[in-house]
């Protein structure tokens, strides 16, 4: 077990010996066999817990034991508790997904604050069959039957090589304590029913079932590499970005054929299920305005194009700028510079940039997003514009006027960032002094 082990990381260069580790941990069979053999092998390993608190003096067993395994090996040792119920009704998810976005989040965090590159999760061979089958019942693309990738950035899979019969071999040939899971026994999961209802009859069926999958799983991620490759061409020349966003020219994208195949492909990845590309495709030919959200993205249809965004929290922060001197901590990145009104040969006509009179301006400006009932005089106007009016006079579509903030001066918009500066703080023949703001997208 430890040689396949070791060839497993060798051969997929999970992990240089030289390098610290992050372990999951949960204390089940197979994140304790994973620990014995990362220690064995002599690496320098951290573990982490997450104590999801779903199963009462259970969970908070699981974190006692996590805690002596860790100092059993002498490895230092994080634990995390979560409110997960609560997460999930906030969310409207389930508890599997809430547990799932928790624990992947804090992972990412400690991998952060440590400086660590490498997370390895206990996931064996049966779990990628199980995702692979789990996946065909929920319906799926190429991409879900390549089983559970051995590397995802910075997770990688150290005993995908193994059976689970394997892994308890191993365990009692060492003789190693673990920790059982309740709720592994239940079929209201559908893993679980997968695991002790589906698998062993079709293992009756194949008794080589296991290897028979893992050799066309083998096949399924080849052939995946190679139509992955035709997708990303693709991509490269319908997917054009913007701020903040994709651009996806409507007329280009209706010539792909299937269609339908092609949509799920280019979108997935931006988290939205089949069902939602197969209604994607029936509003192509719709009138603008009509848009689908995945739990990351924002997919919205505007004239001849489809505009994708990331989904964004709503936001009441405000951003001070103290002076044009100050090192100011705003949302995106920004350049200030004070220059005398000589040295302003010509007018920037890029929308990124904003030329204002400094000495009409009251500090400190502030940036924040724009609402309803915000006005302001356009540049080259005396009348007075609500800003939601200026966006649609200006065809400036959904996603874009969500993302958009406004620099104030005291009270007045001085800039709706990215695309009009008001006509009150504008640079005319009397100015002597010039603040230039220069904003990029993050």
């Amino acid at each position: 077990m430890k040689e396949h082990f070791l060839s497993h990381i060798k051969n997929n260069k999970l992990a240089d010996r030289q390098e610290t580790l992050m372990l999951a941990v949960s204390g089940g069979i197979d994140s304790v066999v994973m620990t014995d053999l990362f220690y064995e092998a002599g690496y320098s390993c951290i573990i982490l817990h997450c104590n999801f608190g779903l199963r009462g003096q259970e969970s908070d067993g699981d974190e006692a034991f996590v805690r002596s395994l860790a100092a059993k090996y002498e490895f230092p040792v994080y634990v995390k508790h979560f409110d997960t119920e609560g997460y999930a009704e906030e969310n409207g998810i389930s508890i599997q997904m809430a547990a799932r976005d928790l624990r992947y989040a804090w992972f990412d965090e400690m991998a952060k604050q440590h400086d660590i590159s490498r997370i390895a999760t206990a996931h064996n061979l049966n779990d990628s069959v199980e995702t692979v089958l789990l996946n065909l019942t929920r319906g799926t693309g190429i991409k879900g039957i390549t089983g559970i990738p051995v590397v995802n950035g910075k997770y990688i899979r150290p005993l995908l090589f193994a059976p689970r019969e394997k892994i308890v071999d191993y365990c009692k040939e060492r003789r190693l304590s673990y920790r059982e899971d309740s709720s592994n026994s239940s079929t209201k999961y559908k893993r679980n029913k997968i695991r002790h209802n589906i698998i062993p009859v079709l293992q009756e069926i194949n008794p080589a079932f296991l290897q028979t999958m893992t050799e066309n799983i083998n096949h399924f991620r080849e052939a995946h590499q190679i139509y992955r490759q035709e997708i990303e061409k693709t991509r490269e020349i319908l997917f054009k970005s913007i701020p903040g966003g994709i651009s996806i020219d409507l007329e280009e994208l209706i010539k792909l054929r299937p269609l339908s195949a092609w949509l799920y492909e280019l979108f997935s990845d931006a988290g939205f299920s089949m069902d939602q590309c197969k209604s994607i495709q029936h509003i192509l030919d719709s009138e603008s305005g009509k848009q689908f959200v995945s739990r990351t993205h924002r997919l919205y249809k505007d004239r001849s194009q489809l505009l994708l965004f990331p989904v964004e929290e709503s936001t009441f922060e405000r951003y001070y700028i103290d002076s044009p001197e100050s090192n100011a901590v705003v949302p995106f990145s920004l350049d200030m510079e004070v220059m005398d009104r000589a040295r302003l040969e010509q007018f920037p006509d890029d929308p990124s940039i904003a030329c204002l009179d400094l000495d009409q301006l009251n500090f400190p400006l502030i940036i924040r997003k724009w609402k309803h009932g915000d006005y302001f005089f356009p540049l080259g106007m005396e009348q007075m514009k609500k800003v939601s009016d200026f966006f649609i006079d200006t065809k400036v579509p959904v996603p874009v006027k969500n993302r958009t903030w406004i620099l104030t001066s005291g009270r007045h918009i001085a800039w709706i960032i990215g695309h009009r500066l008001d006509n009150r703080y504008k640079v005319t023949d009397s100015t002597k002094r010039v603040l230039r703001l220069q904003v990029y997208e993050s």
